[in-house]
């Protein structure tokens, strides 16, 4: 956290309140120059979780205030904001004394929202359109976005693909730099996107006209332009080479990143669907996969689909999946294989053919389709997106 923010913190509370405080650390490692007992570095707390070899640490859940080992007439408070514990104000007052201790949690909980507010950084034009195109997709139509695209100076003819980067601790390092003038916040983001755009220029020359914003937390959005680049070969070159572009990109703060693809898009209307899908896959990705990393939307299959997806996008999944087969026999052979429970046997006495006939049309619907019907996980995907096909049509 901003030293600044101790120093407001540390300031306006003794203002209000004359005992002796001190600011420490989750473990009561006291801050130095936010202090008044002295030479003291170090506080243990009591009344929470611990042991003697491993003494009580407040967590971000801890919701009133705790002892100090050895001090009867002092007590510990925890400041927290969004779940994440940023402080603990400790203060020379017996625990009995709740209202001091409640006058001291609300005081700094408002000095923390107003230091945050005041110090927020103003997004540039690309992040508040990116920033719309996220989380608000209800309020941007299509021609908008095109509009707004045209007056930033980006081409609409481009056939472009929605990426997600987050860049772990990048939000956690901005908040600590939360003291210095507000220019130099925004100076950070800014450099940040231009590492981001460089990294992405660097390694595919051709595609130069990216959209990068960012979008909040440790999240940037790019609408990237893919430009004599096939979508297929550049998802595969940005796994294949995912440390040397995302190298640049890490440092002593910043040693996770993680990337989710969205499907390719030539409308504006398609690049809005593509950033929900780059989200949904990292945020996905990361649970069931990991970080450090890239995710694309169609390599996890139907799971985002089941976990975030909407009608239209369940439609589309299953017009998509099986309009390479373009065979009656093959689709009622994945049916019946399917519905037997993947068993051969049973699925060719359904059809009424032989048990080789069967073996030759799963073969043939692994080709077209790229998964095969024998295997659990590409059965399951082929078995909602056949529920799909008939939900949606």
């Amino acid at each position: 956290m901003s030293p600044k923010l101790f120093e407001q913190l540390f300031e306006q509370i003794k203002r209000v309140i004359t005992k002796p405080i001190a600011l420490s650390d989750e473990r009561g490692v006291i801050y130095k120059n936010f202090s008044d007992f002295g030479s003291q570095k170090q506080l243990t707390f009591r009344g929470g979780s611990g042991s003697e070899n491993h003494p009580v640490v407040i967590s971000s859940e801890a919701k009133h205030s705790l002892g100090v080992e050895g001090d009867d007439n002092c007590q510990a408070i925890p400041i927290s904001l969004e779940g994440k514990l940023l402080v603990v104000v400790v203060v020379k007052v017996p625990s009995e004394d709740t209202q001091t201790t409640q006058i001291i949690n609300s005081l700094a909980e408002l000095i923390v929202q107003q230091f945050i507010l005041t110090h927020k950084p103003k997004p540039d034009a690309v992040d508040l359109l990116l920033t719309r195109v996220a989380f608000r997709p209800q309020t941007l139509d299509p021609e908008e976005l095109s509009e707004q695209m045209t007056a930033l100076g980006f081409r609409l003819d481009l056939p472009r693909v929605a990426v997600t980067f987050e860049l772990k601790g990048f939000w956690d390092n901005y908040l600590q730099t939360l003291g210095s003038p507000l220019g130099e916040k925004e100076g950070l983001i800014e450099a940040k996107k231009r590492d981001l755009n460089q990294s992405l220029t660097s390694f595919f020359t051709k595609n130069q006209d990216n959209l990068v914003g960012f979008i909040g937390k440790d999240t940037f959005l790019i609408l990237k332009d893919l430009r004599d680049t096939d979508y297929a070969r550049f998802c595969q070159l940005l796994s294949r080479h995912y440390s040397e572009i995302t190298a640049p990109l890490k440092n002593v703060h910043i040693t996770e990143v993680t990337v989710g693809i969205g499907s390719p898009a030539s409308t504006p209307s398609g690049l809005i669907r593509s950033a929900q899908e780059a989200l949904q896959v990292l945020k996905i990705g990361q649970k069931i996969i990991g970080s450090n990393q890239t995710h694309r939307f169609d390599s996890l299959g139907v799971l985002p689909l089941l976990l975030m997806g909407n009608d239209q996008q369940k439609k589309e999944f299953s017009s998509k999946l099986f309009s390479s087969l373009e065979d009656e026999q093959l689709a009622d052979t994945l049916e019946a294989f399917i519905t037997q429970d993947l068993n051969l046997t049973q699925a060719a006495t359904k059809l009424k053919i032989h048990r080789n006939t069967v073996i030759y049309r799963l073969d043939r619907i692994q080709e077209k389709l790229g998964k095969d019907p024998r295997k659990f996980t590409d059965a399951v995907e082929l078995y909602l997106a056949s529920l799909f096909a008939k939900l949606f049509g």
